[in-house]
């Protein structure tokens, strides 16, 4: 098993976030204002979600991902 915090964090655009979770990006952002899904980290004017805090918070609320 590799260790995901040992690694070079990996980024996820928005677009990329919905598609994984399988949504648009107007629940994406409802869900960020709810505090359903992990806060995004600015990189210059860029929100990009932290891929390993986002594996977290899927685990933890059993939310279910696009196939």
């Amino acid at each position: 098993m590799v260790n995901v915090e040992n690694q070079i964090p990996l980024f996820l655009s928005r677009q990329e976030v919905a598609k994984m979770l399988g949504v648009s990006l107007v629940t994406l952002h409802n869900l960020k204002k709810s505090k359903i899904v992990v806060p995004t980290h600015k990189i210059g004017r860029k929100p990009l979600y932290l891929y390993s805090e986002l594996l977290k918070q899927i685990e933890l609320s059993n939310y279910k991902t696009a196939a």
